[in-house]
């Protein structure tokens, strides 16, 4: 291949130190992929971020690339159609190609600053090691289909684990215990790592190992237990005084021995998702921010238990788990978490709004240790949406006002003039006339109309200029005088408190 963008065999560091030295959002190169025979590596420079996208052969040897949920799965004879494919804007990728990174020893300047104006040279920034995070490629796959995936580093998850084990003292395991533990390392892992990453936490290999390695335990169990629940059945009614012999040392051992095997048992398993969502060197990595719990209660009747709330920003995960050193019970994305609202009247109360997996919101209350608790849990938050979230708060935003006292006559059958303020007061410019505001609130006066007719001619009138189907925020009625406040849906989940209040008046001494 001559493709000034392609690479060859170079190694993933290699490729983002590359990127680095541009530091122009759109900058890309492919390279060879170092895992998988006859596969490529898109990499691509969005915001001081490189994003890598696995390239693959189909069944008929041609290439596809499933850039985001949504997008249609493409088919290309050749990198150069595919290159060109996703120089287009919106077609699944993080960003457009733009500029494509030639190799070292040759001139970058033509290729990187066509149709720009001179520009002075970015300073270098220091190489990354940056994955696309993995709440994304969890979405995004599918069983059947080729999918996004981040590169894995070279040597493969398998080999690296494999090398542990060898470093190893495994004198006092079993052969056959150990055979388990190599197969499982060797073949099995791969298919926990692939239902990871689809969103379960199921592991079924490593369950098969566990229950491998603890079948003689389990034997021994259930021929252990009828004999201590007979001497439990036996014992269970009050004994007499002087009979109750203590307990032999060795039985309290063996207790701790049980209580230690459950919690080691627990303990594997987290490790091996650590391991398959972070990788195998995540434990040398210091993260930036690290995973913080906090203790709270739900705010629900017949509900006292204690919960916690762990935040992991450098993962983008809101886990919820019942005991602090437990295991996950359910974790949501930040993709997940609609909305924060902070309680007025009780300081240390916030509820959540959450996603379901049928794109349903789910409300849940939760009452911290103090104010101070809450607050650092909603920086937290914030802080994770910021890091991981794709889309920008506005700068700025516009409200639509209008009054209009219909003296209880009905409205006309098209009212969309109204929103265009196309009257004889002042105006906007025409350009501007198809701009739709980002909130509209609407009084009325003398109006003969229902709550639920009145706003659905307001969404029908705004859906009918802007193509947008407006959410109702408020509607607030007091006799004949009556306010609706409409938003975008996406800033639906920005708003999270509404204050009305009365004002006296010398009509009736109060509206």
């Amino acid at each position: 291949m001559d493709q000034c963008w392609y690479h060859g065999s170079i190694t993933r560091s290699k490729a983002e130190d590359l990127l680095s030295k541009v530091g122009k959002d759109g900058s890309f190169l492919v390279r060879a992929s170092e895992s998988v025979s006859s596969a490529y590596a898109l990499c691509l420079l969005y915001r001081n971020c490189v994003y890598t996208y696995r390239i693959l052969p189909n069944k008929e040897n041609k290439l596809v690339i499933q850039a985001c949920e949504g997008v249609p799965v493409q088919y290309f004879n050749n990198l150069d159609e595919l290159i060109e494919f996703y120089k287009k804007d919106n077609m699944g990728l993080v960003r457009s190609l733009k500029f494509p990174v030639p190799h070292e020893e040759e001139e970058t300047t033509d290729d990187l600053e066509e149709d720009l104006d001179p520009l002075p040279v970015p300073p270098i920034l220091p190489p990354r090691s940056i994955s696309v995070p993995v709440n994304e490629t969890k979405e995004d796959l599918s069983p059947n289909d080729y999918t996004q995936m981040t590169e894995v580093s070279t040597p493969p998850l398998s080999e690296i684990l494999l090398q542990r084990l060898q470093h190893q003292d495994t004198s006092n395991i079993p052969e056959e215990h150990l055979k388990l533990i190599q197969d499982y390392l060797r073949v099995h892992i791969t298919n926990d790592l692939e239902t990871v990453q689809l969103g379960s936490w199921n592991l079924p290999q490593l369950k098969k190992l566990l229950a491998g390695l603890c079948k003689g335990l389990f034997n021994e169990l259930s021929r252990t237990l009828p004999s201590l629940e007979s001497i439990q059945m036996v014992f269970d009614q009050q004994l007499s005084p002087g009979t109750h012999r203590p307990s032999q040392p060795s039985f309290e051992v063996n207790r701790a021995k049980l209580a230690q095997l459950a919690s080691l048992l627990s303990s594997i398993e987290d490790k091996v998702k650590k391991v398959l969502i972070e990788g195998p060197d995540s434990t040398h990595r210091r993260s930036l921010i690290p995973p913080v719990t906090f203790e709270v209660k739900p705010d629900c009747l017949g509900i006292s238990s204690k919960i916690h709330l762990k935040v992991d920003v450098e993962m983008g995960k809101l886990i919820i788990k019942k005991a602090k050193d437990g295991p996950e019970d359910k974790f949501y994305t930040h993709k997940k978490i609609l909305q924060l609202i902070k309680s007025q009247k009780f300081p240390n109360k916030l509820v959540i709004i959450l996603e379901t997996e049928k794109e349903k919101a789910q409300r849940k209350e939760y009452v911290f240790a103090d104010s101070k608790k809450r607050e650092g849990f909603c920086q937290l938050l914030q802080q994770m949406k910021n890091k991981h979230s794709e889309q920008p708060e506005p700068d700025m935003i516009t409200i639509f006002i209008g009054t209009w006292n219909m003296g209880d006559a009905p409205p006309p059958k098209k009212i969309s003039s109204w929103f265009l303020s196309k009257g004889q007061g002042k105006t906007r410019d025409e350009t501007a006339d198809y701009i739709p505001h980002d909130i509209y609130v609407i009084g009325t006066q003398e109006d003969s109309l229902g709550e639920k007719e009145w706003q659905e001619i307001l969404r029908h009138s705004l859906q009918e200029i802007t193509s947008i189907s407006f959410k109702v925020i408020a509607i607030h009625t007091l006799w004949n005088i009556r306010t609706v406040i409409l938003a975008k849906p996406e800033h639906e989940n920005r708003i999270s408190h509404l204050c009305i209040d009365t004002v006296k008046t010398g009509i009736a001494n109060r509206l």
